[in-house]
């Protein structure tokens, strides 16, 4: 009895008490398919409201596996969010942009952002949502959803035992990533054209030297064609390094090698890389991506992505708290009908994010057109601009306002903003 008691001590102690596996329900008011940053903040309102939530992970902890560059905005995460300090692996003070040429322009931002450590953030916000009420079942796969008169009642839920049941909910919200099967086997067309996703590459690396305060990224049609090389500190001695690359023209050569070219120029052959990763990042593609019905759809399954950098830590999260708050107010209403519902969702999300989302689209245009000579006038241009003084904001019109003023050359480029 006495060593059940000590087993039994052990386990509550050594396990995240959040992630114990419960007895799954046959009703819930909620179904939320996905405990990344989108999944927990929208398990997070539901619960806090009062109803009950199941959340599904199909992984065995949400933040593993990840392939994602891991920084945010301090100033937007601070809106919604207080950071913990087990959160954050650096905080981001300056940004350096690197030329086809070797141009540098740099940007001093005090607390400009963090390097958020994923792993640790995504478990700590599905554990909120945990104890607001929500329960987490992990290494779950949400198999599709059923309709009945216009309205979708159940999913059938893949048990890590091989099992499947099926659960009733009055809503549900697919947070299930960029693939995200659940809303393409509702109906909703998240299929995209090749030319619209980047595809990703990422080394974590160690034993290197670099500032670990400092972002870094590399432009150039040779070093990352219609894309980009990131350097993203998480020590004075390690990094997220990585490479997105339209895959459009991703035609006889391997990402990785463009990657590894650069990590040799860069950092010599003196490091170690312990973990890769890859993946994928659609464009924004409207509206029409985040609702059919009771089914709302998050983050980077409602390609809430600026399009033009790929971030989507943050789209995640406020899409994912709008889309908690709609469906409480849904569940509350129980005759709240779709015209109401889509004014709150995603109607209130795209009132605040979407004119940004439609402009990142549409400056991913004008990046993509850009020559080598260009990329050297712009970042010249942003190294004069800046200067040594510290920025504590920036009006992206006014910037590119002034740049086209001072480079009218650039003007050709606008139109690729229409």
């Amino acid at each position: 009895m006495t060593t059940f008691v000590l087993c039994a001590v052990y386990v509550l102690i050594s396990v995240p008490w959040g992630l114990l596996r419960r007895a799954m329900q046959s009703k819930y008011d909620a179904v939320v398919i996905g405990a990344g940053p989108a999944g927990s903040s929208a398990a997070f309102e539901i619960a806090s409201a009062g109803y009950s939530v199941l959340m599904l992970e199909k992984h065995k902890r949400p933040g593993s596996p990840l392939c994602c560059a891991e920084a945010v905005s301090k100033p937007t995460m601070g809106q919604y969010l207080k950071p913990e300090p087990e959160w954050i692996s650096t905080y981001v003070h300056k940004i350096k942009l690197v030329s086809p040429g070797g141009a540098e322009g740099k940007i001093y931002h005090p607390d400009a952002g963090y390097v958020l450590d994923r792993k640790v953030f995504d478990n700590a916000l599905a554990e909120r949502a945990v104890r607001a009420g929500a329960e987490l079942e992990c290494e779950a796969i949400g198999l599709g959803v059923f309709e009945r008169d216009g309205l979708y009642e159940a999913i059938d839920i893949l048990r890590p035992d091989g099992s499947i049941v099926r659960v009733e909910a009055r809503i549900f919200i697919a947070a299930d990533g960029v693939e995200s099967k659940i809303a393409r086997l509702a109906g909703i067309d998240n299929l995209i054209d090749e030319s619209d996703v980047e595809s990703l590459l990422q080394y974590r690396v160690e034993g290197i030297s670099l500032d670990p305060e400092m972002l870094e990224f590399y432009v150039g049609n040779e070093i990352a064609p219609r894309g980009y090389i990131w350097v993203f500190p998480k020590s004075q001695s390690s990094a997220n390094v990585g490479l997105g690359i339209s895959t459009a023209l991703e035609k006889g050569e391997l990402t990785a090698s463009y990657l590894d070219r650069f990590m040799e120029r860069r950092f010599g052959k003196d490091f170690n890389i312990i973990e890769r990763h890859c993946g994928l990042v659609p464009r924004y593609q409207g509206e029409g991506a985040f609702r059919k019905g009771n089914l709302l759809v998050v983050g980077d399954a409602a390609r809430a992505i600026d399009s033009l950098s790929g971030a989507g830590i943050l789209n995640a999260i406020i899409s994912g708290i709008y889309a908690g708050r709609a469906s409480s107010k849904y569940l509350e209403n129980g005759a709240l009908g779709e015209k109401e519902l889509d004014l709150l969702y995603p109607g209130e999300f795209l009132k605040l994010k979407g004119n940004e989302l439609k402009m990142y689209s549409r400056l991913r245009n004008v990046y993509n057109k850009l020559s080598d000579a260009e990329f050297d006038d712009i970042i010249e241009y942003v190294g004069t601009y800046f200067g040594d003084r510290p920025v504590k904001s920036l009006n992206a019109i006014n910037f590119l306002t002034n740049m086209i003023t001072k480079r009218p050359k650039l003007i050709r480029l606008v139109k690729h903003l229409v």
